[in-house]
């Protein structure tokens, strides 16, 4: 085996042309076709760049020496040729290692500015080697002369040398990762998508790319909201009519955002009175979400439920500043809002005022305690429950674990699919605080639906909508998906039968 070795290498060095060309060849169409495997492809530059060193040694050509090969000029000047191909294989080499081994902080698209910068001095190393090793030239004066350059290259390239350093420190420093939600003078937020020499590529809540520059990212004053957590702090203001106790509207508030499913627990939201005048009183609500990018979905479930809420309690939102304001003042008690919460209702959306006021003075009024449980999993309701004070928590069971899947608040309904179609709850309805229910019977709505037979076609089409949004809590029609253009047939025909309408 070994006379074969020796046999094959000294047909390969009698012909070191021949040898040398498809070497290069093959480390040429490694680099060509490169593999997406950063190792692989630094084992195969390893194996080529071997055989190319021990070819190169078994021909008494050694690149790390100096001195002038011997021979005529073309030899002499292949010799050469080879030497210099060998100093950047091996500085190429060297690359290929720095990428497939050295991953900084585990993320290596980070990372590239840092390991582009090694490189560079690699081949600059490199680069002297050559001309230390193959020209047998001094390095002391090129140095000299290169540095002489190379002050002149930075004063003409002042602005591109500041952005290129800048976006070395940056990612020295690493303020910000890729991935992460940063805020620049409050001017400029998005995600960090690409660090490259000269600058920071952001992508914009609207989508698009903004492209800035490194030296103006680290003058900035830059805010990362994805660390050292993603959970990320909001804040909003609400202006409601002083008709109403202070310590009222900060209790609605608070519930309202107990009951938002896109606010997190903890932190706990709070809820802070700003201002009081005569005409309004201004609460700033501050709450937690789990990361900047469900800011605005929490804020517009907010102002939904404290638009709900609000009617539910009979409260007026305050006029702007300026405007001019009209103050009504509530009836003591809690008279009204059977009336209000019947007007909140898109159920009965279609009822004249005479035909809501009727069914709102046959609700009935009840209380829960915290921790009381309300409905439980199964049970076919025979009314429609309205939420009017307090928040309720909506809880479904999965493998033995109950999980929480929304909370209710005052202006919410549920049960509407027990009272009109006869389907059962699929989970548990419990009280977070305490809380107050008014409910309508079946009893109640029985002498609407004899006086309005159309009305049984107007309740199943919004509650076929309803089901069909996914907008039910906690109950479905016996697990069955229907289409959309029969389900508001099937449920016309639930309540036909279950009201014994003719």
């Amino acid at each position: 085996m070994t006379a074969y070795f020796s046999a094959g290498l000294a047909a390969a060095t009698n012909s070191p042309f021949i040898t040398a060309c498809l070497l290069l060849l093959a480390l040429f169409a490694a680099r060509r076709w490169r593999i997406r495997n950063p190792l692989v492809h630094f084992l195969i530059q390893f194996l080529v760049f071997s055989i190319f060193t021990i070819v190169m040694l078994a021909a008494n050509v050694v690149p790390y020496r100096t001195g002038a090969a011997t021979g005529s000029e073309f030899t002499r000047l292949f010799v050469g040729s080879l030497e210099i191909i060998w100093w950047l294989a091996a500085a190429s080499l060297t690359v290929g290692a720095l990428r497939a081994f050295l991953v900084l902080g585990g993320k290596p698209s980070e990372s590239k500015l840092v390991q582009d910068l090694l490189a560079g001095l690699i081949y600059l190393a490199a680069a002297v080697a050559i001309v230390a090793y193959v020209f047998d030239l001094p390095v002391k004066g090129l140095l000299a002369t290169s540095g002489a350059l190379a002050i002149i290259i930075g004063l003409v390239l002042q602005s591109s040398l500041g952005d290129v350093f800048s976006g070395i420190v940056l990612n020295l420093e690493r303020p910000y990762h890729v991935g992460d939600w940063i805020i620049l003078d409050d001017t400029v937020q998005g995600t960090v998508i690409e660090t490259t020499w000269r600058a920071t590529h952001i992508l914009t809540a609207s989508l698009d790319v903004a492209i800035v520059p490194n030296s103006v990212v680290a003058k900035s004053k830059m805010v990362n909201c994805s660390s050292p957590r993603k959970t990320h702090g909001a804040s909003m203001r609400i202006r409601l009519e002083a008709s109403m106790q202070p310590a009222a509207g900060c209790t609605m508030l608070r519930e309202v955002l107990l009951g938002t499913d896109h606010v997190l627990r903890a932190p706990e939201p709070s809820v802070t009175i700003k201002e009081l005048s005569a005409d309004m009183i201004e609460f700033e609500l501050y709450y937690f979400v789990a990361d900047v990018g469900a800011v605005d979905a929490a804020q517009n479930e907010l102002f939904n439920r404290i638009y709900q809420a609000s009617i539910a309690a009979g409260i007026k939102f305050a006029p702007r500043l300026g405007a001019l304001a009209s103050v009504v003042a509530m009836d003591d008690g809690d008279a009204a809002t059977p009336e209000r919460l019947v007007a909140g209702i898109s159920l009965f959306s279609t009822l004249k005022l005479e035909e809501k006021a009727a069914l709102a003075a046959k609700m009935t009024r009840k209380e829960y305690a915290p921790g009381e449980v309300i409905v439980r999993a199964g049970t076919v309701l025979q009314s429609l429950n309205i939420v009017s004070y307090g928040v309720l928590v909506a809880t479904e069971e999965e493998d033995g674990k109950k999980l929480e899947r929304l909370r209710l608040t005052p202006g919410i309904y549920f049960g509407e699919s027990g009272l009109l179609a006869g389907a059962p709850m699929i989970g548990e309805i419990t009280a977070l605080t305490r809380a107050t229910v008014y409910e309508i019977s079946k009893d109640a709505l029985l002498p609407l639906l004899e006086a309005r037979p159309a009305m049984a076609e107007e309740l199943s089409e919004l509650l076929a909508s309803r089901q069909l949004a996914r907008r039910t809590v906690l109950d479905q029609l016996h697990h069955t998906e229907r289409p959309a253009e029969g389900l508001a047939t099937h449920l016309a025909s639930r309540i036909r039968q279950i009201f014994s309408l003719h």
